[in-house]
């Protein structure tokens, strides 16, 4: 059984010294806030494209969202554990940054851009493979390395955007706080599966598994926590941004929910107060179902709270049949119905589409060089390679280069495959240029290699 002790402790991956765990995750929260990627959050579309509107939300308002209700859950359960000598500080910081972290490795245009870069991936790594190494793939390409590339996640790609390219070197209890699915390729996970981490961070993963006693397959316990956050939020705020852009009026909304709903009073009397409210519907409705939903969630908490530390719980903290649960899938499935399919959306995807696929094409020209004139183009020798080349090479970010050069570095020289490895390392470096770039950036990108 994992024990809090040892899951909350100031370690980090640096073994620098450890300060108190107070101290340690008060330096988390100042390098997570101060950080370039939570920054750039604010160029990313949550569902809206975005424009001088702000009451319409971008990544970064959903994620300071996420984090206030991830404080909100965190406040409550402390509260119901009072006898339990739980750190209310360093909990609220490990819980508040981890949700404000969440979303940071997600690629221009959100979860639609994820399934853009894995089709690309998919439909390009074979022809790339076969034009750069010119050789029969290894076991490890085929078993772990491809398919490892083929699973990009956006949450994944966060744990590596904040260990791997940024080195902030977070916490252990923090980094396990991203991890919403604890396996990789290398714990046996299928070709196909969803996976937590990518083998380039296999080594952090595996000190982390060893330092806070967490096996194989198990969450962290406050992941439960940060998701259950997640998902209360964009339940209603989709909604809210689609009255707010005019897809649906008010009175619509609340008419399709009385239609649909077969509860009891619950929906009628919160709609009632949310209406009648001084405040406005919107904020009313959002906190009285927010507060229903934190007490649920953190008795759901309570109850499984042996099997999670076991790391046999496998359901969700918004599983129950209470209403305010029941509200909130029926929220859910109302805003796959009338938004994610309305013209505007559909409308940003198409852009979104042709901007990342027609720069992956362009970049994707430096996968099929050998190791060797690749780094000739990164020394930036006199006439090596061809011109495009250079000037593609010369637009990719210093730190994601720098990276890719460290991970390079450290592999074995008597590795059987480490041509294989060197070019999964390029792939990755694709990777993480592309899915950093923002919303704006991607498209600007685009129509400068394009020449309009």
């Amino acid at each position: 059984m994992m024990r809090y002790e040892q899951l909350l402790q100031p370690a980090r991956f640096s073994q620098l010294p450890a300060d108190s765990l107070l101290e340690a995750t008060e330096a988390d929260r100042a390098r997570v806030v101060q950080s370039a990627p939570v920054r750039r959050l604010q160029q990313k579309t949550q569902v809206f494209p975005l424009d001088v509107k702000a009451s319409v939300r971008s990544r970064l308002t959903h994620s300071l969202e996420v984090q206030q209700v991830g404080r909100q859950i965190c406040r409550a359960l402390l509260r119901a554990k009072e006898d339990a000598g739980l750190p209310e500080m360093p909990l609220l910081n490990l819980l508040e940054m981890a949700c404000l972290l969440h979303d940071v490795g997600n690629p221009p245009f959100g979860h639609f851009g994820e399934s853009v870069l894995r089709e690309w991936l998919g439909q390009q790594l074979p022809v790339l493979y076969a034009q750069c190494l010119a050789q029969e793939p290894s076991e490890l390409w085929t078993q772990t390395l491809q398919p490892d590339l083929l699973a990009f996640d956006g949450n994944a790609q966060s744990l590596r955007l904040a260990h791997s390219l940024q080195q902030m070197d977070l916490t252990y209890s923090l980094l396990a706080t991203l991890i919403k699915v604890p396996v990789g390729m290398g714990d046996g996970a299928e070709p196909g599966q969803k996976i937590g981490y990518f083998y380039s961070e296999r080594r952090l993963v595996s000190q982390l598994r060893q330092q806070l006693g967490v096996q194989v397959g198990q969450r962290f316990p406050l992941v439960y926590l940060m998701e259950a956050a997640d998902d209360l939020c964009y339940c209603i705020a989709d909604l809210e941004d689609a009255v707010d852009r005019g897809l649906l009026s008010l009175l619509e909304l609340q008419q399709h929910l009385l239609s649909v709903w077969h509860g009891d009073a619950y929906l009628s009397g919160l709609l009632a107060e949310a209406q009648a409210s001084v405040e406005g519907f919107f904020p009313t409705f959002r906190a009285r179902l927010t507060d229903e939903v934190v007490r649920v969630v953190v008795a759901e908490y309570l109850q499984h709270e042996s099997a999670i530390l076991e790391g046999h719980f496998a359901g969700s903290l918004l599983a129950s049949g209470h209403p305010a649960i029941e509200l909130l899938s029926l929220l859910r499935q109302l805003a796959r119905d009338r938004i994610f399919r309305c013209r505007e959306i559909e409308a940003l995807e198409l852009e979104g589409y042709a901007a990342l696929t027609g720069v992956l094409d362009s970049y994707g020209r430096l996968l099929t060089l050998t190791h060797a004139e690749f780094m000739a183009l990164l020394a930036d020798d006199e006439g090596s390679g061809h011109a495009l080349h250079r000037r593609l090479s010369h637009r990719l970010s210093r730190r994601h280069l720098d990276a890719y050069r460290r991970a390079v570095r450290d592999l074995e020289c008597e590795d059987a495959r480490w041509e294989e490895l060197e070019w999964y390392y390029r792939v990755r470096l694709l990777i993480d240029y592309v899915s950093g770039m923002t919303d704006t950036y991607v498209q600007a990108e685009y129509r400068l290699l394009r020449g309009f």
